[in-house]
């Protein structure tokens, strides 16, 4: 897949600690070396729907930190962060 980083994603990144930004790092080279297909079976990456807010999906940055992210065609599109993924399915 095709990694996409809007400004605003960007922006937010940049202000995280060093750990969450090489898990990131970490996970766009996954994300680059994989179909979308086989990065839904590559364990601990955890690539899913969100239900509540089709047609979006969270992936796994680190254990606890996901990113909100858009799948157009072979682009890979990250939107949001946060370090509980909680937000991105609507709990609390």
């Amino acid at each position: 897949m095709i990694p996409s980083f809007p400004d605003a994603f960007v922006r937010k990144l940049i202000d995280q600690e060093s750990s969450l930004i090489n898990a990131f790092r970490r996970l766009v080279e996954k994300v680059e070396s994989r179909t979308e297909e086989q990065l839904r079976r590559t364990k601990g990456i955890h690539l899913e729907s969100i239900k509540s807010d089709p047609p979006y999906h969270s992936i796994r940055l680190d254990r606890g930190p996901r990113a909100k992210v858009l799948l157009d065609g072979e682009t890979m599109i990250f939107l949001d962060l946060d370090a509980s993924h909680e937000r991105f399915y609507g709990k609390k």
